[in-house]
């Protein structure tokens, strides 16, 4: 009984979030190359841009370089870095930069005409500027799981694909009444769902491009508290449906 009075208090502090919901229309492109540098094994690199705001403003830049192992012909191992230069609108500056490290694990089978594939990344994320870890993760991990069916049409260079991809986070703070006096933890729970069609188009043997279009819903929870006192001043629910165009370029060798 005493538990059960104690969690109907703590629920009384805490607010249901005030939701803000927004759409948006997004662009990104991208260059990259790949060369295998052995049997099995390859290294890659890339530059990314990303337009948001109905395509008015400019999101954030990444740079990208990892590795990739094919341990055999069904499973994939990789691992990368990425280098993300946010935009600050408001600011009309760069923010500090954020770093960026992915563990890939993906498996496939071919059905027919159709490959199947299963990839799994460990997202880990680290800000450099300061931040309250009540607030905000530092680094912040997530766990995207991604399905793919990608179909060889017979005799041509196209290839169509469809996609889903669901990001659950590992360590996202849990909301409490005040920081300086309840104790830090951590919650789990799905914060984007993305659904995609795209075709990729081998040009020729080095030359291979790829168009897409993800439609995201985007869940993110902002939370603020008042710095002296502690005590919870804003929980906000930001859901943003991302409807998003792009293009990549690859040379691989």
């Amino acid at each position: 009984m005493a538990l059960c009075f104690g969690a109907t208090l703590w629920a009384q502090d805490i607010p249901q979030p005030t939701d803000v919901n927004t759409n948006d229309f997004r662009a990104r492109v991208e260059g990259a190359f790949e060369w295998e540098v052995a049997k099995n094994l390859s290294v890659e690199a890339g530059v990314q841009l990303r337009l948001k705001d109905d395509f008015a403003t400019v999101d954030r830049t990444q740079t990208s370089v990892g590795v990739n192992y094919e341990v055999c012909k069904h499973f994939d191992i990789g691992a990368d870095y990425v280098l993300i230069n946010r935009y600050d609108k408001a600011q009309s500056a760069w923010e500090k930069p954020r770093h960026r490290a992915n563990l890939n694990l993906e498996g496939s089978v071919k059905v027919g005409r159709v490959e199947l594939s299963l990839r799994e990344r460990l997202q880990t994320t680290f800000r450099t500027d300061s931040v309250n870890r009540y607030e905000k993760m530092n680094p912040e991990m997530i766990l995207r799981s991604r399905l793919m069916a990608e179909y060889k049409i017979r005799h041509s260079r196209w290839s169509p694909y469809l996609m889903f991809e669901l990001h659950n986070t590992l360590n996202a703070p849990k909301v409490v009444a005040n920081y300086k006096r309840d104790e830090y933890g951590v919650d789990n729970y799905i914060t984007r769902y993305r659904a995609g069609v795209g075709a990729k188009w081998r040009i020729t043997r080095n030359h291979r491009l790829d168009f897409y279009y993800y439609f995201d819903y985007d869940r993110t929870f902002n939370i603020d508290y008042k710095a002296n006192a502690g005590t919870l001043k804003g929980y906000v629910r930001e859901n943003e449906m991302r409807h998003i165009f792009g293009i990549s370029y690859k040379f691989k060798l």
